[in-house]
């Protein structure tokens, strides 16, 4: 853009404004009371409006909608008037002055349009339907029964790679172990398979894909297919606690659906439900098995029993605690109709329209500081990118801070313990005489079978990167 030539007429192309416009108007002592109604075509006007009138017309008392126009000799006004208790006046034209006829023609289409007006505004503000909750199974299987469960999954997968029958078992005993409520018969069967890397590959592939790419059967026989995908979120938080559904990102859905020019009738649904890093650490991913079968039954997924989770939450937040949250905002699309590209092209435009509607959802249920979003990823992508970006932040403000009390970065130190049960690297970055300067978390990127040797490889990358040396402590047994 340029400066406008001051003296030069106003240039450019209008843009041509819907025909009724609706607004209110201040006046010193505030808000005037009543609003304005303008016509912008021929015949041109603007009026007031006001509501609640009882002005008495040939009509006032019939059942339909009825209108009129009035002239009070008074004080020389034309009025409009409905049974519906609204009333049109002080009218001023531009160009030719209409017919009374034709004015409440044009004043009954604005009503039409100021009743859609009013009805779009409260959609606006009454809060979404509460949708059930399904809680997640989590009974764990007798000893035995777990097993023989186990020993029948890990012995199929192990087969699976040379008897094509097998092959074709595997993929409903994944999905009945992902299923059901006790998460060790995946886990331990998967373990089991350690010293046959291509079986055990070949389970976690048709797991994560099940997971990825769910099928759901709904009641009358159909089958939808669906994609999963996620919105990384990290944001922070002075007190502690972690709240995970916030019913207000419902709204978030045709908004991300338009930013990211999805063809018409598209299926996006976002899951008010979120997930955090330790939530999904603590069953392995498993629990996204059922989220796309619930969402698409029209219910919220509830990882544990609500109130139990809400008196948690709120006497955690009783504490002061600051954090920094990692999570995840799940959301399902039809099977084919976002690709990469897509979301290469429009992902600075879909974080623009969804950043301020997450937030907004956020801060209805829970007390936050700042937040960054990040673009929309297939789901196991958004875990290693969530963490990727997490991980850096939290170790780059630690190194600082490091800097800071040390004096310079040269001499830095970093020592590391795995800590299993947090699925995490603990790192404690110390000066040269061995001195504590610090602790950060390095986590590892969740998964059906998170990998340590990973976790290492680009916590050591990093730390060369910045010239710190890194060195592993043996786990500390309590």
């Amino acid at each position: 853009m340029k400066s406008h030539p001051r003296n030069a007429r106003i240039k450019g192309d209008p843009f041509v404004p819907s025909r009724f416009v609706f607004g209110d108007a201040v006046e010193e002592q505030g808000l005037e009371p009543y609003e304005y109604v303008i016509h912008t075509e021929a015949p041109a006007f603007v009026c007031r409006l006001v509501g609640m009138d009882q002005t008495p017309f040939d009509g006032r008392d019939k059942e339909g909608f009825a209108s009129a126009v009035l002239y009070d000799e008074r004080d020389n006004l034309t009025h409009y008037v409905t049974n519906t208790g609204f009333r049109l006046f002080d009218f001023n034209f531009w160009g030719d002055i209409p017919t009374a006829a034709e004015l409440q023609k044009i004043c009954d289409e604005a009503m039409v349009v100021y009743q859609r007006l009013q009805k779009a505004y409260a959609e606006r503000e009454v809060a979404p339907k509460e949708r059930d909750f399904r809680v997640l199974p989590t009974e764990p299987l007798p000893p035995a029964e777990r097993q023989r469960r186990i020993g029948e999954l890990s012995s199929v997968a192990a087969e699976a790679l040379a008897n094509p029958i097998k092959k074709m078992q595997l993929p409903a005993l994944v999905q009945q172990a992902l299923l059901g409520g006790d998460q060790a018969v995946f886990t331990e069967a998967q373990l089991a398979l350690s010293a046959q890397p291509e079986a055990r590959e070949l389970l976690l592939g048709m797991a994560r894909d099940n997971i990825a790419f769910p099928e759901v059967m709904r009641p009358d026989g159909t089958v939808v297919s669906y994609e999963l995908w996620a919105l990384p979120l990290i944001f922070s938080r002075a007190q502690g606690g972690f709240w995970w559904h916030f019913p207000l990102l419902e709204r978030v859905e045709p908004v991300l659906a338009d930013a990211l020019q999805l063809p018409e009738n598209t299926v996006l649904w976002l899951s008010p439900t979120i997930f955090s890093s330790d939530m999904l650490a603590e069953r392995s991913c498993q629990s996204l098995v059922h989220l796309a079968a619930v969402m698409d039954a029209g219910c919220d997924l509830a990882p544990q029993e609500v109130e139990a989770a809400r008196a948690t939450y709120q006497a955690a937040s009783k504490t002061v605690e600051p954090q920094l949250i990692l999570c995840w905002l799940p959301f399902i699309v039809e099977r084919g109709k976002l690709d990469m590209d897509r979301v290469r092209s429009h992902a600075r435009p879909a974080l623009d329209a969804a950043m301020p509607l997450v937030q907004q959802a956020l801060a209805g249920e829970m007390t936050f500081g700042e937040a960054e979003l990040f673009a929309p990823l297939p789901w196991w992508e958004a875990l290693a990118a969530g963490v990727h970006a997490y991980n850096r932040k939290r170790l780059g403000l630690s190194v600082a801070v490091a800097t800071g009390v040390n004096g310079k970065a040269e001499g830095l130190e970093a020592v590391a313990e795995y800590l299993p049960e947090h699925q995490a690297y603990e790192v404690q970055l110390q000066a040269r005489d061995g001195s504590p300067l610090g602790r950060t978390p390095w986590l590892l990127v969740p998964d059906l079978a998170p990998s340590r040797i990973q976790a290492w490889h680009e916590l050591s990358e990093c730390l060369r990167a910045a010239g710190i040396a890194l060195r592993e402590q043996a786990p500390r047994f309590h």
